[in-house]
């Protein structure tokens, strides 16, 4: 990014901040580099051939961060196990996936996103939609389209219609 694109990514940057600490979350960086165990699950999130991987010192197999969930959940698992619950935390940080040649997606990319972990409560699904709405109404001026990937949600909606299951 060049000169103004910088300003821009930034601008962008700092209202999402703006809204993630607003409401109470706490920034999180997590390492660039993780071990590949990590992100072995034969999961089809993280299919082997898209991480960039590289060997420690020690002979270990270590990728570039593909995701920050699973970095955060470790973090959250190991450093964070004694802390209160719910926690809130955002972060912004570049993650790395291998690309298909010619697709014209670059293989760094930032993701910014929110986690709140270990909420009981009923409201945490709508306070997490809610901020998505919030953040997308302050940087897509054109308007957006959000898609919630929850069978849950649609369940309940179902559930709540007063007409025979057969329409339903």
């Amino acid at each position: 990014l060049l000169f103004d694109e910088c300003t821009a990514r930034r601008n962008v940057e700092d209202k999402i901040h703006k809204i993630f600490k607003s409401c109470g979350y706490a920034e999180i960086v997590t390492s660039g580099l993780e071990f590949f165990d990590v992100f072995n699950l034969n999961s089809r999130y993280f299919p082997q051939e898209s991480l960039y991987k590289l060997v420690d010192s020690k002979g270990r197999l270590i990728v570039l961060r593909p995701d920050s969930t699973v970095p955060i959940a470790r973090v959250v698992a190991t450093r964070l196990k004694e802390a209160s619950l719910p926690l809130r935390l955002y972060y912004n940080q570049c993650v790395y996936n291998m690309t298909p040649l010619l697709t014209g997606k670059s293989d760094q990319i930032v993701q910014t996103g929110i986690e709140l972990i270990g909420s009981s409560s009923r409201t945490a699904d709508l306070e997490v939609i809610g901020m998505a709405v919030e953040t997308l109404s302050v940087c897509c001026k054109d308007g957006f389209s959000l898609e919630i990937g929850d069978v849950g949600f649609f369940k309940e909606i179902m559930d709540r219609l007063e007409t025979d299951d057969n329409t339903k």
